[in-house]
């Protein structure tokens, strides 16, 4: 399937029953923004290989760049063009914002671009304050203007603090994903409006919003063919 539908969980209300109604993302509409938060351990990382790799499947032509500061979980991509690690994430940054700010000039049609950013406040946090102010600039900008310009951005951390983005940006993420919903404080950082309804989560299982309404109750299942999906992804990094 190369039409750019992806199907990176299902429903956990269905699953209780035995039924698996995945929800479906269409990647060729309007770029999407992703803030996906979660502790360690808590199925987010899976999540972001479903999300990156089926993106990489069924999105021809995509190029996919991965900032990985820790090199850790996705260290199977070193040596892929695309794949940043370490100190060398702020200049893979800059390498795809250069990339949007060329796009903002001209009405052409592009091939689809995405950034994932891995751990976003640990690559964020370890640079001069005066750089992550820079950085966090940009960041928004690219939220608020790289939408109609084929791009998607995701980000993961484990918290979402409000000082790792500049004022309102935080608020710019179209699909927010918390996994396991470790506590209210986090909850109310990125979904204020369901504090309430969500409860803490087993590993793989947490809650999506879409525009800040919608919550669904989310499953991540574990892939089947782990090496298959990591083949497509390395393509799209190394593309």
């Amino acid at each position: 399937m190369t039409d750019g539908i992806i199907r990176p969980f299902a429903d956990e209300d269905y699953w209780q029953y035995g039924i698996t109604k995945w929800i479906e993302w269409d990647m060729k509409k309007d770029g999407y923004r992703v803030l996906l938060s979660g502790p360690s351990g808590s199925g987010k990382t899976t999540l972001a290989n479903a999300i990156l790799c089926k993106t990489a499947r069924n999105l021809p032509g995509c190029e996919i760049y991965l900032l990985d500061y820790k090199n850790i979980d996705f260290a199977y991509l070193d040596g892929a063009k695309r794949y940043f690690k370490y100190d060398g994430c702020t200049d893979g940054f800059m390498e795809f914002y250069n990339i949007f700010e060329e796009r903002l000039k001209y009405p052409d049609s592009y091939d689809w671009l995405i950034l994932y950013i891995d751990e976003y406040p640990s690559w964020l946090l370890s640079i001069p304050s005066k750089e992550q102010k820079d950085i966090m600039s940009r960041m928004a900008r690219l939220l608020n203007l790289s939408r109609a310009k084929r791009i998607h951005i995701i980000i993961s951390c484990q918290k979402p603090l409000g000082e790792l983005f500049s004022v309102g940006s935080r608020e710019s993420f179209s699909h927010k994903i918390l996994m396991q919903a470790p506590s209210k404080e986090t909850i109310g950082m990125i979904m204020p409006n369901f504090k309430e309804e969500i409860e803490t989560c087993p590993t793989g299982v947490g809650y999506c919003t879409v525009n800040d309404t919608n919550l669904t109750k989310i499953r991540v299942p574990w892939s089947r063919n782990i090496e298959a999906m990591q083949s497509d992804l390395w393509k799209a990094v190394d593309r």
